[in-house]
């Protein structure tokens, strides 16, 4: 399974990272808006893990976008 981590706090985002990986995912991440879109362009994921505040945007809004 593919998933997208996005995720501004870098050692949180680290911290979850990890944990899926152990856990036997795939995992990409971004940090802001701009880069989940691009991850969204170019590879299909089965699951997003989405922070609703970003720096670049608001998470909520994204989620709207990919639905």
């Amino acid at each position: 399974m593919r998933l997208l981590l996005v995720e501004d706090d870098l050692s949180l985002s680290t911290i979850v990272e990890r944990g899926l990986r152990e856990d036997g995912y795939a995992v990409d991440t971004a940090n802001t808006v701009l880069d989940a879109r691009h991850e969204l362009e170019v590879n299909d994921y089965d699951l997003v893990i989405l922070d609703l505040g970003l720096p670049d945007g608001s998470g909520l809004e994204l989620c709207r976008e990919i639905r």
